[in-house]
Parts: structure tokens; C-alpha cells; sequence
């Protein structure tokens, strides 16, 4: 609890965790803001030049509450995702760089417990990043809907609002899944930016190549994500796509779970057969 406690307040007072949150928040709301002054401007349009009907029933859907909640959960989680990777692996690869590594060493910390511990704080730290983001993203999405003509009719849906919590959760899983794999990477590497790199890198080769292998790439870290929030997506147009595209809610959640584990374990592996000296 000790070792826990010390990661938490180290995270708290890093600007990664500042700058990451702030940028993305800036990111969230200003894409919003721009999709609702969009629509508004198409529907002012003479009607053969606002574009297919599936374009305005899309933005639609993303502004029109009570799907938008959903729709907002779906953003933060994949957009988001590489913001939870930057910063998974900041906080792996910092320590490497600062030397924090071989401090705790010397000291006779168990080198598994320690970065797990910080492993287990980056985690947490996403817990209060997740809500806040949802209630700027829900702020934006209210704003932009208002700009767009739309109204907010159904932001206050009973039914809609009981699902929430389990909706968040998937939300923060889906961060949390992204911020280890960050994590192990950069420790792998010892390289912060390395982490970042390669994980970005990675998230962007896997969403290309769901278009040329999609029945074996929807297995893969990135895409489960989006099947664990599918019945969130608006962009699933049939049946059919989303055979094609994504696995069943179950089998992505365990397969969520799976990857967050084994990056845990992988990051526990690299720094016990470090050689660490000095």
C-alpha cells in the first residue's frame, strides 16, 4: 500500500498526466463543436447538396441523446486509446530515464512488485481521466447538438442512465487494456518514447489492416476494443459488417482482460531479468 500510494502521488504530479488529460479534453470537445456547426451548416443546404442521408443519420446519432452517451464512451475508448498509450508509457519509460529503476533496486525492492504497483497506479489514475472525460464529452456533445438544432431531448432517459455505470466500465477496461500495452513496451524498451512509437504505430497498422483481414485482426488488442463497446458504435451499418468486423461482447471482454493481463506480466518478466547496474 506504501510502494502504492507513492506511485499515485508521483503520477499526480507529473505533467504527462496534466498534458495528456488536457489535450485530449481539448481534442474531445473542439470535434464536437465542429461536427455540430457542420451538421447545421449542411442542413441550411439546399437538399441535393447536404450529402447521403447515411452521413446526416450518422452525425445524428452522434449528437442525439440517449445514444450519444454511448457514442461518447465509444469515442473516448478509441480515440482516447492512444492517449492511454502516450501515457502508460511515460510512466513506464520515465523511470528508466530518471533512474528510478535502479533505485528501487538498490534498495531491495521486489523488482515484479514495483512495476506492478506502478502498473496497478497508471491504472487507477485512468478511473477519474475516464469520468471526467465522459462529463466533458457529454458538456460537448450537448453544445454541439444545440449548435446544430438537434436539442437535447433524452439526456435525462431513465433507462439509458441505469446503464451507465456498466457502460463506463467498459469505457475504463478498454483505457486500461491500451495504457498496459503502452506500459509494457516502454519497459521493454526502457524508452518512453519508444513505447510511445511503437504503440502508436502498432494501433494505426492494426486499424488498416482490419480492411485486408478483418476475421483475424477483430482478435487483436485494438479491435476487441471496439466489439466490447460495439452495441456503442454507430458506424456498424449492418448485420453483416459487424460479423465480419468484430467478435461477440463476451469473448472481447475476455480477451480485453487477456491482453491487460499479459502486458502486466510481460512488463513483470522484462524488469526481473534486467541487468541493472550502477
Amino acid at each position: 500500500m506504501r510502494l502504492l500510494e507513492g506511485e499515485l502521488r508521483k503520477l499526480i504530479k507529473r505533467p504527462a498526466t496534466f498534458i495528456t488529460l488536457g489535450i485530449f479534453l481539448a481534442l474531445l470537445l473542439l470535434l464536437f463543436l465542429a461536427v455540430g456547426a457542420s451538421y447545421r451548416t449542411m442542413a441550411a443546404l439546399p437538399a441535393q447538396q447536404r450529402g447521403g442521408p447515411q452521413a446526416q443519420a450518422a452525425i445524428r446519432a452522434l449528437l442525439q441523446f440517449p445514444a450519444a452517451y454511448a457514442g461518447m464512451v465509444s469515442f473516448i475508448a478509441s480515440v482516447g486509446g492512444l492517449f492511454a498509450i502516450a501515457y502508460g508509457a511515460a510512466a513506464a519509460g520515465a523511470d528508466w530515464g530518471w533512474g528510478m529503476i535502479r533505485v528501487a533496486v538498490a534498495r531491495g525492492e521486489s523488482r515484479s512488485r514495483y512495476i506492478l504497483t506502478k502498473l496497478v497506479a497508471v491504472l487507477i489514475m485512468l478511473v477519474p481521466g475516464t469520468l471526467l472525460a465522459f462529463a466533458v464529452g457529454v458538456v460537448a456533445v450537448a453544445l454541439a447538438a444545440t449548435l446544430a438544432g438537434l436539442g437535447v431531448a433524452g439526456i435525462a432517459d431513465a433507462g439509458t442512465l441505469g446503464t451507465l455505470p456498466w457502460l463506463l466500465a467498459r469505457g475504463w477496461l478498454s483505457l486500461a487494456e491500451q495504457a498496459a500495452i503502452g506500459f509494457a513496451i516502454a519497459t521493454l524498451a526502457r524508452s518512453q518514447l519508444a513505447g510511445l512509437g511503437v504503440g502508436i504505430g502498432v494501433y494505426f497498422v492494426e486499424s488498416f489492416a482490419v480492411s485486408f483481414w478483418p476475421e483475424y485482426v477483430r482478435y487483436l488488442p485494438f479491435s476487441v476494443v471496439s466489439s466490447l463497446l460495439r452495441d456503442s458504435s454507430a458506424t456498424l451499418a449492418s448485420g453483416e459488417q459487424l460479423g465480419r468486423y468484430t467478435i461477440d461482447q463476451g469473448t472481447a471482454l475476455l480477451l480485453v482482460l487477456a491482453y491487460l493481463v499479459a502486458s502486466a506480466l510481460l512488463s513483470a518478466l522484462v524488469l526481473e531479468r534486467a541487468e541493472i547496474t550502477g
